[in-house]
């Protein structure tokens, strides 16, 4: 009796339910390996009631290289991607949803009306627990003419509905962060600098009273754990001196400011510039549930944020990615889904 107790694996004297549970905590990326263990932990992997506990995993985003090539920061690797190898040219992506993720491209667009002249999108919301093939699109148009317009995908006749005004006449809106109810957009405002909110059941924009730090440069916003973050360069007399994350504290009614809880270490600072100092450079932003990777095209530096630990990473050096194809795909992110589990394969 006792040696048939000594031969029984722990794992197996639980409930169903309760491997299904902890198993749900992984990273789907690390799941695939956990197939080969055995035909049981293989039927359990492509169970629906399994797939029903997933949620998007913070370790789990794919930063986009090219259409081939994304790091991913829980393994510190660049893997391929031969999902996307069918997108070649001219089908490059406009935007990327925040979690979960949703790619939009020029093929994603060509059964929807138009965009408004002048206008470029700006943003996709995809609902939280909604299908992955609707969203809602968000267009503007800057300049002294500022206005903005919403499309549903899921329409059986979208069509671009004007919304509000922008409330200041902006040379350029940059990236948009949406909230975890899927209610609004925080965007930054540039020429002026400015924070913005976009509210989306009612189409108006407010401006935040908020005083942007000075001498801000290449700028980019997120949230995590409801808090909206921003990461940035600093310039002095012309000079990026340093790179700093802030997170927006709103503790008084009435006052908002940004706080500084970050600064990029000098190692990893150096990594990032490759020797450009006095010099015109500038980095590419992309985030995904708490995690930043800041990408110096030119040079092909990486490195990584992560605002769960305040922790900086330096990547490994890319070789070999032409500068045009990374300056077009970098800044999309998306994390796989139960799809590859069904495939077993990656």
């Amino acid at each position: 009796m006792a040696s048939a107790d000594a031969g029984t694996c722990p794992w197996d004297a639980l409930p169903l339910h309760l491997q299904e549970r902890i198993l749900s905590l992984l990273p789907i990326t690390e799941l695939l390996p956990v197939a080969a263990v055995s035909r049981a932990f293989h039927r359990l992997l492509r169970s629906p009631t399994f797939h029903a506990l997933l949620s998007p995993h913070r370790l789990d985003a794919f930063f986009l290289l090219s259409p081939r090539l994304a790091v991913h920061p829980l393994s510190r690797r660049v893997r391929t991607m031969p999902a996307f190898a069918a997108l070649s040219p001219p089908s490059y992506p406009l935007v990327s949803s925040p979690s979960p993720s949703l790619l939009i491209t020029c093929a994603s667009l060509q059964f929807l009306p138009p965009i408004p002249d002048g206008a470029y999108l700006l943003s996709a919301i995809v609902p939280s627990r909604g299908s992955s093939t609707s969203c809602t699109l968000v267009a503007v148009i800057t300049g002294a003419a500022a206005r903005s317009y919403t499309l549903d995908t899921g329409d059986p006749s979208p069509q671009w509905a004007s919304r509000g005004d922008l409330p200041l006449s902006l040379t350029l809106l940059e990236n948009a962060a949406v909230s975890g109810d899927r209610s609004k957009l925080f965007v930054l405002g540039r020429g002026p600098e400015a924070l913005l909110v976009f509210h989306l059941v009612t189409g108006t924009w407010e401006v935040l009273h908020v005083v942007m730090p000075q001498g801000l440069t290449t700028a980019h916003l997120f949230l995590f754990d409801g808090s909206l973050f921003l990461v940035g360069g600093i310039e002095s007399f012309g000079v990026v001196d340093r790179v700093v994350v802030w997170r927006l504290d709103d503790d008084k009614v009435e006052e908002v400011w940004w706080r500084e809880v970050s600064v990029m270490p000098t190692e990893v600072f150096d990594e990032l510039l490759a020797g450009r100092f006095g010099r015109f450079w500038h980095f590419q932003a992309a985030d995904r549930l708490g995690i930043v990777c800041l990408y110096n095209a030119v040079d092909r530096r990486l490195v990584m944020f992560d605002a769960a630990d305040g922790m900086w990473t330096v990547l490994p050096r890319l070789s070999a990615l032409d500068a045009c194809e990374s300056f077009r795909w970098f800044g999309h992110v998306l994390e796989p889904g139960v799809e590859i589990l069904m495939g077993l394969r990656w």
